[in-house]
């Protein structure tokens, strides 16, 4: 049996549509610390569904100091659905 692949290369891989590998870090810290453990232990779906809702404006939000990168909302979208694949396969 092998072992997964650190999250931050799994989160690499799925977004590898994505140039910007400043934005792909922030991501994956993000997605790992906050995002995927809450949508992958949500109790309910109105939970689930506020977590893949944070994510998405998380995604979709424009630049600032702190995240200095913007994805349009197709990028945002495509990011969104494959960070969610991840959390299916059990991140």
């Amino acid at each position: 049996m092998t072992e997964k692949a650190p999250i931050w290369e799994r989160v690499a891989d799925a977004l590898h549509f994505i140039d910007n590998p400043v934005a792909i870090a922030q991501i994956a810290d993000r997605f790992e610390a906050a995002y995927a453990p809450v949508i992958a232990t949500a109790t309910s779906g109105v939970a689930r569904e506020k977590a893949i809702d944070a994510l998405w404006h998380y995604l979709a939000a424009g630049a600032t100091p702190r995240k200095n990168w913007a994805f349009n909302k197709g990028e945002a979208q495509r990011s969104l659905d494959a960070l969610l694949e991840l959390v299916q396969q059990g991140v």
